[in-house]
């Protein structure tokens, strides 16, 4: 056959069966696309600054009476806006301060405390790993970084997460006090469009895409043939 007619055949318009075909081919097609599009955006995480105002807290304990000095400062969580049922997700607390948490102002006996920075998150219907309260050492240290990993076990319309950070001073691994510094909730969607769980759409995508791609290779042949 000649490139012209070639040309020519492969230019022709759509026969009704084909036109149908391509009809069915399209949706099939933009199923997945649409879906898995929606369901890779939920790994996006979106941060979120709080601001850690700075205050003076008094210890006693025995003979021993101290200030616990805490720097102004802010907290940066990292987490997603969407989740899906039975995926997994990061979930990410940064604190900045000003400058290290110190003791000041301290009479008596000289106090052998620790100074800790402790955040605890819990996020309802999920799993968290390694553990939902994660402590840092305070002493000489401005920056800290806290990281989890959350999996959604329930379908829940929305999956609340409560965040807190407390500053802990302990004696020997025995908490002296305790303080909340800040608390904040950070609500995520659970993924389920029209209502259904993820998994079905996951199924119904794959499903789609593999039939949508052997009708487009029956519509290319039937193309190439004329027939």
């Amino acid at each position: 056959m000649k490139p012209s007619q070639q040309k020519n055949k492969n230019s022709r318009p759509l026969s009704v069966s084909e036109s149908v075909l391509l009809a069915v081919i399209v949706p099939l097609l933009l199923l997945p696309v649409i879906f898995f599009g929606w369901f890779g955006s939920t790994h996006i995480l979106l941060p979120q600054t709080s601001e850690i105002h700075s205050r003076e807290l008094e210890i006693r304990q025995g003979n021993s009476q101290c200030t616990l000095d805490i720097p102004a400062g802010t907290l940066t969580i990292k987490r997603p806006r969407r989740a899906a049922l039975g995926s997994a997700y990061p979930f990410e607390a940064r604190v900045q301060l000003e400058r290290p948490m110190r003791f000041i102002n301290c009479t008596g006996t000289i106090p052998n405390w620790d100074i800790s920075l402790e955040a605890q998150t819990s996020l309802v219907s999920s799993a968290v790993k390694p553990f939902s309260s994660l402590r840092q050492p305070g002493f000489d240290n401005d920056h800290f970084i806290f990281q989890w990993t959350f999996t959604p076990e329930e379908s829940v319309p929305q999956y609340q997460s409560h965040f807190w950070l407390r500053a802990i001073v302990t004696e020997k691994d025995t908490t002296v006090e305790n303080w909340n510094i800040l608390v904040r909730d950070f609500p995520m969607e659970n993924l389920s469009p029209f209502g259904l769980p993820s998994v079905i759409w996951i199924t119904a995508s794959a499903f789609s895409l593999v039939i949508g791609l052997l009708l487009l290779i029956i519509f290319l042949q039937k193309r190439h043939t004329g027939s």
